[in-house]
């Protein structure tokens, strides 16, 4: 019974890794590299680093062991490169242009996107996090990859605020205040993850928003 769910799972995870984001079928070199990156990043989660080889990687994906050497250099390589993904929709949601949306509206899409990310990839990030610092050759890599998404994060919420909030306020001052409550939120997640404590955590996230001063009267 387990092999037959595991098989699912793996068809499904395939079936995915082989369509772009927009829908459309990916081909070539690309549908076979996200096939790798998809298989790899199961197995890292599931068996952890040391104990996934290539062989397996290549089985998952159903390509040879060649093929995914072509794809990437050595096991190190593709770890990091499955890191990458994961990270890389939230990535392109902040270089999107969002300049045409109200600042009020798009502050609330930039809390949003965060909250969503981490609701959506919880258990990938918390894996590749945590074996990548049981593994010091990957700690200073992934604590560079971490800190850049974070900073990027932190100054588009700081050129948001900066449009809301009247002369005289900070608007990187009051951007990381924010970054500091959603991720004090995500620590606290940690020991209660019940979704009353999430929905209080939310909420005092938008009852700190509602407070930023405004140039003018009215939220929108």
């Amino acid at each position: 019974m387990t092999q037959n769910s595991d098989e699912g799972g793996k068809g499904s995870e395939l079936t995915r890794a082989t369509t772009a984001a927009g829908g459309e079928p990916l081909t070539g070199k690309a549908a076979t590299q996200e096939r790798i990156l998809a298989a790899a990043s199961e197995l890292f989660l599931t068996r952890g680093y040391e104990n996934t080889t290539i062989a397996q990687v290549a089985e998952r994906a159903e390509v040879s062991r060649a093929t995914v050497f072509w794809h990437f250099s050595d096991k190190e390589s593709l770890f990091r490169e499955c890191f990458n993904r994961i990270c890389q929709p939230f990535r392109d949601s902040l270089d999107r242009d969002h300049s045409d949306l109200p600042a009020e509206k798009r502050l609330q899409e930039q809390v949003e996107l965060y909250q969503s990310f981490i609701s959506q990839h919880r258990r990938d990030v918390d894996g590749f996090i945590r074996w990548a610092m049981e593994h010091t050759s990957f700690r200073e890599w992934l604590t560079r990859s971490v800190l850049d998404l974070h900073n990027r994060f932190g100054g588009a919420l700081t050129e948001t605020i900066a449009e809301i909030v009247p002369p005289g306020h900070d608007p990187h001052g009051i951007a990381m205040g924010i970054l500091v409550l959603l991720d004090g939120g995500v620590f606290l997640s940690y020991f209660d993850s019940s979704q009353r404590s999430t929905e209080l955590r939310q909420a005092s996230i938008q009852a700190i928003l509602d407070l930023i001063p405004r140039r003018t009267p009215g939220r929108y």
